[in-house]
């Protein structure tokens, strides 16, 4: 890497969505800024996010249209303006988060002979998608690591995959930090189960993901209908938005298990939600490291998930039960298994509470640190 520090760097934070932002990276930038560096953050606008970090975080961001999916022509003019903004701000390091912002950003760090580090939140490619989008990612990837100082991964899978590659320096790190001091309010009102209209007899079932295909809500009501035939002692309760919300209300309708789902959307007391649940469920097809299952896992929540990459990096037989991601009948099996079982649940609660601490925030925070020092970057 070329020699630098962050005190007194300029350095541009590219990130595909604001909400990544909001939700994973800002204690993150608050570090580089704490270490002297001048951070503008680059991404998409999405949501009230961006507002807010530039309001009431005070962080310098910079609206510029991407997509997710990294083969896209809007990510094409996105390369064009980043360009630009190099050209006019002269930033000295190039910091890049998820598939397409670490795709642009890597093509601007060789453009301009930048130094890069590219935090992957979950490569592309993975077991159980198609040879062909594997091999076209992969070898993307790939390709992309000769103009990567650092590459930061963050599940075992991903870590693996980059072993041979030509990347300077390669790190696995504990996820992007779970801030578990953002629940300590004692003093902030309980939500119970009566405000959600959730009887006291019963057992909460809890999904939080975006509704996006990869997250595989279809399959989890497919389930949740299949359970609800034997038994009416369960809620199952979903939180997020996303672009497949409304199709899965319909499909709910359709199940007919409305009196069984309760869709909340967009939630800012998730923490009080988990409290008051019993089970976590979550069927995607792929992950990095979610979010949802560090929260559930540090509620003390057993958990029914896909035995993806990233979900078995947190998840294992002592914390809930694995299952393939179309298996209804396992789901179902494991659900019941769960929900039969308070003893269960207990132990395998407690398991995931203690689990769960090397992904806290101050550990990956000094993960971060101990890679920036091993750099010479502070």
């Amino acid at each position: 890497m070329k020699e630098i520090k962050f005190n007194g760097a300029n350095v541009l934070l590219l990130c595909t969505t604001d909400n990544m932002i909001w939700q994973f990276l800002l204690p993150h930038i608050k570090d580089l800024e704490c270490f002297g560096a001048k951070v503008d953050c680059v991404c998409n606008r999405t949501g009230f996010w961006f507002d807010e970090l530039k309001e009431k975080y005070g962080l310098n961001m910079i609206e510029l249209a991407m997509k997710r999916k990294p083969i896209n022509l809007t990510n094409f003019k996105a390369y064009k303006a980043l360009k630009k903004l190099q050209k006019k701000n002269k930033y000295d390091l190039i910091y890049c988060q998820q598939p397409t912002g670490g795709l642009l950003g890597r093509f601007i760090g060789r453009r301009f002979k930048l130094p890069v580090i590219y935090t992957a939140h979950g490569f592309f490619f993975f077991k159980g998608n198609s040879k062909l989008k594997n091999f076209i990612f992969k070898t993307a990837e790939k390709i992309m690591a000769r103009y990567t100082d650092i590459l930061i991964t963050m599940n075992d899978e991903d870590f693996e995959a980059t072993k041979k590659w030509k990347t300077r320096e390669k790190y696995k790190i504990h996820g992007i930090g779970l801030d578990y001091e953002k629940y300590k309010n004692e003093k902030a009102e309980q939500l119970s189960k009566k405000d959600l209209n959730i009887k006291e007899n019963e057992k909460v079932i809890l999904s939080v993901s975006e509704f996006i295909p990869r997250k595989n809500y279809q399959t989890m009501l497919k389930a949740i209908a299949e359970l609800s035939k034997t038994r009416d002692d369960f809620k199952y309760v979903l939180c997020g938005t996303g672009e497949l919300l409304e199709d899965m209300e319909v499909l709910a309708r359709e199940l007919k298990i409305e009196d069984r789902t309760l869709f909340l959307g967009y939630r800012k007391d998730i923490d009080k939600i988990m409290s008051l649940s019993d089970i976590f469920y979550h069927q995607s097809y792929h992950e990095g490291l979610t979010m949802g299952i560090m929260e559930a896992m540090h509620f003390s929540l057993p958990a029914v998930v896909s035995d993806v990459r990233g979900n078995s990096d947190l998840i294992d037989e002592n914390g809930g039960i694995l299952t393939s991601p179309n298996d209804i009948e396992g789901q179902v099996k494991a659900l019941n298994k769960l929900l039969d079982d308070e003893t269960l649940r207990e132990k395998q609660g407690a398991y995931n509470k203690e689990k769960i601490k090397d992904y806290y925030l101050e550990n990956v925070r000094g993960e971060l640190k101990k890679i920036y020092q091993e750099n010479s970057l502070i």
